[in-house]
């Protein structure tokens, strides 16, 4: 299984790859590795692919993908400056242990692309909400990273493929991470 992710780090929109032990589910709290000062997320769409695939266009993209989660993209801002600095490659930064948290499932079928899903942040007690969409705003974007992902690489049924947005958020020991779509929780994550 590969993971494969357009996402935005400082500013920069990059194609990157994590390893399955990237993925963090079921609850799980975020354990942030010591050397990690600065921990920044990212709201992010997680399309599970569905089908072989090489060269897809755009427009056949949805063919390629069966269900989508909502997730959650951690990076660290630190140790990515450091790295940009020195030209040392980006993986330390952005694809540690559990840097990614995935979410419940929806298969697209029977989905309702209009409803609004909203992440957020609890923070001593204070909910702070952090982004809200909906899949339909996002479809254009993961047609494109479906594109984007299998001009390189040849995609698989299993891999993921994630899309991020430009709201990082700067994380503290404690905060928990919610998304929810109609007062359903999608997913949960404390860091620790």
């Amino acid at each position: 299984m590969k993971i494969i992710g357009l996402t935005y780090c400082d500013g920069e929109q990059r194609l990157v790859l994590k390893s399955d032990s990237s993925l963090l589910v079921n609850r799980k709290p975020l354990f942030v590795p010591d050397k990690i000062t600065e921990l920044h997320a990212l709201p992010c769409w997680v399309l599970r692919v569905s089908r072989l695939g090489r060269c897809i266009a755009p427009k056949f993209a949805q063919r390629y993908y069966d269900a989508v989660a909502p997730g959650v993209d951690f990076y660290s801002a630190d140790l990515l400056r450091e790295a940009k600095q020195s030209g040392k490659p980006w993986t330390e930064a952005i694809a540690f242990e559990n840097s990614l948290a995935v979410g419940a499932w929806q298969e697209l079928n029977g989905l309702q692309a209009a409803e609004q899903t909203q992440w957020s942040v609890q923070r001593d007690g204070q909910r702070i909400e952090w982004m809200t969409a909906s899949l339909e705003q996002w479809q254009e974007q993961m047609d494109r990273a479906v594109a984007q992902a299998s001009e390189l690489l040849t995609i698989r049924q299993g891999d993921l493929i994630y899309i991020t947005a430009q709201q990082p958020k700067l994380l503290q020991t404690e905060d928990i991470l919610r998304c929810e779509n109609n007062d359903k929780e999608q997913l949960f994550c404390k860091i620790k």
